[in-house]
């Protein structure tokens, strides 16, 4: 509500005097009179400055009254002021619709505001299939958002070139099961063959996750001296650890095809009713019953790295039945005493001498040897 009856008006009276106030109609300030008030230089008596009557004349616009500048603004409430007050100055709208400090709340307006990238509209922005995100920054790999048609994936600062089954910084799909190529844990990838019952000759089946329907089968790539195994049990272990450091998922399911008086392959393998493979998926039994009565062919000659190792020994203990080989393995492959001996078998037949190696199973048992001897273990997946 406007306050009626009183304006303010300011008088410029010169350099070295100046007088203002609210004026009653006895011009004495404040209807009295006040004799120490006075702002003259001067010793005589204070002299009253000649009154100004009062416009009741409403203005919207500044008011201009000597060297001030009064802006008088009707509709004010009671108890506010609404006056502004400056010298030598006029009054200027600074409002913007846009955002100044940055931010992004006018994202969606279809404007590009301070602080957007792009603003392609409410319809147009998308963290899904448009250039421009719904926080009105440019799609890119690496903002953690897919952008279809352009990306297959972006995990923002997790994208890496080298991890399996991740997203590349190139937002697409890293080394994975099922794209062709054997990567990070695999054991095989044909593919889109993978779960079916297509595979390439000489091979076995791949499953969807990866892995052969099939028992890895493998050479050990360390050398062990046959009274220093401790026992079947010991020689379990060391296939078991080799398997692990390989990077096989099944590495407790490892065993040694290797006999003594507690265990021997025939009764404490499991018969398997699938193929036997090398790690890079070369069949060398369809199952148990082929294992021991042709033998695993061509051999078992790759580590579990994948390395070939031709003509060498290996500590079995067993029979060609996979029964334990009386007498010889090495008090139960805890003694090196000379007088103590351990079977072997050896991992690939001799130039020109395949036939003889077929038909007597020398892979399990060809020769004897004194257990201070360091020979391999073949490891065998359960």
């Amino acid at each position: 509500m406007k306050r009626p009856g009183v304006l303010l008006i300011s008088l410029a009276l010169g350099p070295s005097s100046v007088v203002s106030g609210c004026f009653s109609d006895s011009g004495a300030v404040g209807g009295q009179v006040d004799p120490g008030s006075s702002s003259s230089s001067s010793s005589g008596p204070a002299v009253d400055p000649p009154v100004t009557t009062p416009t009741t004349t409403e203005s919207t616009g500044p008011v201009t009254t000597g060297s001030l500048t009064t802006t008088s603004t009707s509709g004010a409430p009671d108890g506010d002021s609404s006056s502004e007050t400056g010298v030598g100055s006029t009054s200027a709208d600074s409002s913007s619709s846009g955002a100044t400090d940055g931010s992004t709340e006018n994202c969606g307006n279809g404007v590009l505001d301070p602080g957007e990238g792009c603003d392609d509209g409410y319809a147009g922005n998308s963290d899904v299939d448009g250039k421009c995100t719904l926080a009105c920054q440019p799609a890119v790999c690496g903002d953690g958002l897919v952008w279809q048609g352009h990306e297959n994936c972006d995990l923002g600062p997790n994208n890496n070139d080298d991890l399996y089954g991740g997203c590349t910084t190139q937002c697409q799909a890293g080394p994975a099961c099922n794209d062709g190529q054997i990567q990070g844990p695999e054991e095989c990838d044909n593919g889109s063959d993978n779960g079916t019952a297509n595979y390439p000759d000489g091979g076995v089946p791949c499953t969807n996750v990866c892995r052969f329907n099939a028992n890895v089968v493998f050479v050990s790539s360390k050398l062990y001296a046959g009274g220093a195994l401790g026992g079947a049990e010991g020689a379990d272990g060391k296939c078991q650890t080799l398997a692990k450091d390989a990077g096989f998922d099944n590495h407790l399911g490892f065993k040694a095809f290797i006999s003594d008086t507690t265990s021997n392959p025939a009764a404490n393998f499991v018969h398997s009713t699938i193929p036997y493979v090398l790690p890079n998926g070369v069949r060398v039994a369809d199952n148990w019953e082929d294992f021991i009565l042709n033998g695993p062919n061509p051999g078992i000659y790759l580590t579990e790295a994948s390395e070939p190792l031709i003509k060498w020994d290996v500590w079995t203990g067993t029979t060609i039945n996979g029964n334990l080989f009386a007498d010889q393995h090495c008090q139960n492959w805890t003694s090196i005493m000379p007088a103590d001996k351990g079977r072997t078998g050896y991992t690939y037949p001799e130039e020109g001498l395949l036939m003889q190696w077929n038909d007597d199973k020398q892979w399990v048992s060809k020769s004897t040897y004194g257990c201070a001897w360091q020979f391999r273990l073949y490891c065998v997946e359960q």
